[in-house]
């Protein structure tokens, strides 16, 4: 049998066929039945429960919200309905558009696949895997996590590369990114099989730099996701940290994820070199101690949490009343599929104030509104877009979700906030714009034909597995 890359010919055969009719990049809503994502336009949301994360507007019951092409106009009761289509809202919860703070999209491929009971430890099986992806792959992976976060009601995600391979990687993910209609910031990263002692590719990030500066990738921005103190030579990380601060780029890292981890204190040496900043941003830090926090809390740094697969790779609990005592910015990740299972950003919610409570005794140290906080407005203001997202403000970017309150699990509806944080999932899900542009109504993803994208998936699954 004929092998190219690792792959039988034969799959790569099959999943050529499904891309190039155009199952990657944007599906075929005619073939599939599905009506196709609408143009941008005013639409008039009607009579929802409203819960806004804007301290002067407050929560509103029977209210309204008026789009005007991209952007929030209006939030009130009785908006003017004139030249605008009129979406009923009656038993709705509208919240912002979720965003999501960390997320290996490329190997969503390999959801609930790792790790096995008696098998090898996650993080080996995924460095063996990495090697067999290739750009197409990385693409279809990409695409197929977007879906899910359309389905799930996030408008904004934080792609973290960390297996790019070859420039032709990062094309095939800001195909994706772009094609998705949400707005998402690129961590540019490296392959999962890098030397500690080997740079980044500077030269493609520069390349990258300059692409996004095109219109066309208006809702796309560019970071530096870095392997940091704890992976690489202190030279290394270094040069990346001087490198993006010289262009003006974000830096992320995991960092303090496990108990030996811990004992290289590179919240410390970062510290130290004085560059923590409001532009870094900490994912995981399960097991930073005191002094890294008062360490974060006064350089402005964020930390990004991934409670659900911190637990399930063996990490340990995530540090949720200590970060918000310390009133440092969170948010909050999906991280990977591979270990998640899925995208439910409500369940994160959950675990999360579950976790501030069950660690400290204290029913009233967190609340509902606290951790959807950090996925809305929270998580913008860590990625310095805060006047742009993250509530439902007039003047701000159209990102709602409407959750459906009349569906079993939901009603009755005692507090909407707590409703949403413990008792919805993506299943409620019934409307989503992203950019004043619909891509989920009637708890659909608009212009997906799933029954593809799945055959898609398996396809290339199966190419993985060898």
């Amino acid at each position: 049998m004929l092998v190219e890359n690792g792959f039988a010919r034969r799959t790569l055969l099959k999943l050529g066929s499904m891309i190039g009719a155009g199952l990657v990049l944007p599906a075929m809503a005619a073939e599939s039945g599905t009506p196709p994502r609408r143009e941008r336009g005013r639409t008039l949301i009607r009579h929802a429960t409203i819960i806004s994360m804007d301290s002067a507007i407050g929560d509103l019951v029977d209210a309204d919200v008026l789009i005007d092409e991209e952007r929030i106009k209006a939030v009130g009761r009785e908006i003017d309905p004139t030249g605008a289509e009129v979406l009923d809202a009656r038993g709705m919860i509208m919240i912002p558009g979720l965003i999501d703070g960390h997320w290996h999209l490329w190997n969503s491929l390999l959801r609930s696949s790792a790790p096995r009971p008696g098998g090898e430890a996650f993080f080996k099986t995924q460095l063996a895997t990495s090697k067999r992806f290739t750009a197409q792959l990385t693409e279809l992976g990409v695409r197929l996590g977007l879906v899910e976060a359309i389905h799930a009601g996030i408008t904004t995600v934080n792609s973290w590369s960390h297996n790019l391979r070859s420039p032709e990687f990062a094309q095939a993910e800001l195909r994706a990114l772009k094609a998705s209609g949400l707005r998402a910031r690129l961590w540019y990263g490296y392959a999962q099989d890098l030397p500690a002692g080997s740079a980044m590719d500077f030269k493609d990030i520069e390349r990258v730099q300059g692409q996004l500066r095109d219109s066309a990738y208006e809702r796309i921005d560019l970071g530096l996701a870095i392997r940091g103190p704890e992976r690489t030579e202190a030279a290394i990380w270094q040069d990346e940290f001087a490198f993006a601060n010289a262009r003006k780029l974000p830096l992320s890292m995991h960092i303090a994820v496990s108990r030996e981890m811990q004992e290289k204190k590179a919240i410390q040496q970062l510290a130290e070199r004085g560059v923590l900043g409001p532009s870094v941003q900490l994912v995981h830090a399960t097991h930073a101690d005191e002094h890294d926090l008062r360490s974060i809390s006064g350089s402005g740094a964020s930390v990004c949490l991934t409670p659900l697969t911190e637990m399930r790779v063996g990490y340990g609990l995530a540090p949720v009343a200590a970060l918000h005592g310390a009133k440092i910015p969170v948010s909050l990740g999906i991280d990977t599929l591979v270990l998640s299972g899925n995208a439910n950003p409500y369940m994160l919610m959950q675990t999360s104030l579950n976790l501030a409570i069950g660690m400290t005794g204290d029913e009233q140290r967190m609340s509902a509104r606290d951790v959807l906080h950090w996925a809305t407005q929270g998580a913008a203001d860590t990625m310095g877009l805060g006047r742009v997202i993250g509530s439902i403000t007039p003047g701000k970017r159209a990102d709602l979700v409407l959750i459906d309150a009349r569906q079993l699990g939901m009603f009755p509806v005692a507090d909407p906030v707590a409703s949403v944080v413990q008792s919805a999932s993506p299943a409620h899900v019934d409307t989503v714009f992203a950019d004043g542009v619909m891509l989920k109504r009637g708890g659909r993803v608009l212009g997906v034909d799933m029954a593809r994208l799945g055959e898609a998936a398996a396809a290339g699954l199966e190419g993985l597995r060898g």
